[in-house]
């Protein structure tokens, strides 16, 4: 036979030689190969699982970090508006204390000095009427207030509370009381901005301003106040 021949002959003896032999490995060998194949296949997949959880679960943490800073910016909106602490049966109120002293006790008004009147919690500064009251010339930085104009009959804090049962009674201050009036009263109005409170409605007006501008300009002005119960109506300067 040609050569050529018998060399195709031997390459056809050796494909039925592989073919026989693998026919005659067992099956569960077979299966087993087969298992190891393909056994890559789920490893493959459950680490797309793995990376598709993964990516889902930034997408929520983004989300989150996102609402909690809205929620946060909301939140300091909220303490600095007033009107988060101030209700409308508040501003409808206004800063009205009744018509007496012990009227405006049992509504729970207490005298403020810084503003020469009696008024509720809503209208008033606490804090900073405790400043203004030791800002003064007397002992401990306490104002003087006089019972007449010659400033000869001191009144202590007390007795000028009680001028609010009276409103023809008058407390008299020098210029120095009437000026830092005025400086503390800018302060309470820039801080009703962030502390819930509102300035009573006689003072809140152009012409109270005009009026401390007044004060400051001509050295001398002194002051003669009364005490009041009701602050809701504007008043002359």
């Amino acid at each position: 036979m040609d050569s050529k021949y018998s060399l195709l002959a031997n390459e056809i003896e050796d494909e039925e030689d592989v073919t026989s032999v693998a026919t005659r490995i067992p099956r569960s060998w077979q299966l087993c190969t087969h298992w190891r194949q393909a056994k890559a296949y789920p490893k493959a997949k459950q680490v797309h699982q793995y990376m598709k959880v993964l990516g889902n679960l930034l997408v929520y943490l983004l989300a989150l970090w996102g609402f909690i800073n809205i929620v946060q910016e909301l939140s300091v909106a909220y303490r600095h508006d007033p009107r988060a602490y101030t209700t409308q049966g508040d501003i409808a109120e206004g800063c009205d204390c009744g018509e007496s002293v012990a009227e405006a006790i049992s509504l729970g008004c207490k005298f403020d000095a810084l503003s020469m009147a009696w008024l509720p919690e809503h209208c008033r500064d606490d804090e900073l009427t405790a400043e203004f009251d030791t800002t003064g010339k007397g002992p401990n930085g306490t104002w003087i207030y006089y019972a007449d104009t010659q400033h000869t009959a001191e009144m202590n804090v007390f007795e000028v509370a009680a001028i609010g049962d009276d409103p023809s009674k008058r407390a008299h201050m020098d210029k120095d009381w009437h000026q830092t009036h005025c400086f503390y009263y800018w302060l309470k109005l820039h801080r009703t901005r962030s502390n819930g409170k509102i300035i009573e409605p006689r003072s809140d007006t152009e012409a109270h301003i005009r009026h401390c501008g007044m004060v400051f300009r001509e050295p001398g002005y002194g002051t003669i106040s009364g005490v009041a119960l009701n602050t809701n109506e504007a008043v002359a300067e």
